[in-house]
């Protein structure tokens, strides 16, 4: 008898704590899935102040730059294509 109380009793516990997994998870991906959509609506990398350059990311706001604090940056302006550390454009400014 005491054997099949402990079942039950993981049993029980298995159902009270299966519900708080799954919307634990969720709220973890609803959160996060906010969280990128913010950090991706930073503009520095499609404005015409920004270098590419790790050592002076911006011309304007050096400090804020890549940060959620340009969100919203009132001197930014619009560039044709964004600058990649990659790009073959970023290496002809930075030579």
């Amino acid at each position: 008898m005491i054997h099949f109380s402990t079942h039950l009793a993981s049993l029980a516990g298995l159902i009270f704590l299966a519900p708080l997994l799954i919307w634990s998870v969720w709220l973890t991906l609803k959160e996060g899935i906010s969280q990128l959509k913010r950090l991706h609506s930073i503009p520095c990398s499609r404005c015409a102040f920004f270098t590419g350059d790790y050592r002076l990311k911006c011309t304007v706001h050096p400090i804020t730059a890549l940060s959620e604090e340009a969100i919203g940056c009132r001197d930014y302006e619009s560039r044709s294509e964004p600058i990649c550390p990659y790009s073959k454009q970023w290496k002809r400014l930075n030579k």
